[in-house]
């Protein structure tokens, strides 16, 4: 039971903080599968940290599921956290004066 969706987050979440791949498997599930990799593409072309999905979560628990009348919040969690990335502004550019170290 549960949510399969919020599941498969975490364990991407738990995989990339562990640094180790992951084989999610969906049991024949084909939107559940569509789903998890759509998202993982998404998160891993706008470079969303760990971090950053963590207080997306707390966000969403916070701001929807508290104030939800129903056991089924009416924003589902994928499309809560595309449409929060998608609003995130651009990171700033680094300055070219700020050179990375070279270790020397």
């Amino acid at each position: 039971g549960g949510d399969t969706r919020l599941k498969a987050l975490l364990q991407l979440m738990a995989a990339a903080e562990a640094g180790r791949d992951v084989a999610y498997f969906t049991f024949g599930d084909l939107a559940l599968m569509r789903d998890v990799h759509e998202l993982h593409t998404f998160l891993t072309d706008k470079q969303v940290s760990v971090g950053k999905l963590y207080g997306l979560l707390k966000q969403y628990f916070n701001v929807v599921v508290r104030t939800s009348h129903s056991q089924r919040p009416d924003v589902i969690l994928y499309g809560f956290i595309y449409e929060q990335i998608s609003s995130d502004p651009p990171p700033e550019p680094m300055a070219a004066s700020s050179p990375l170290p070279d270790g020397h």
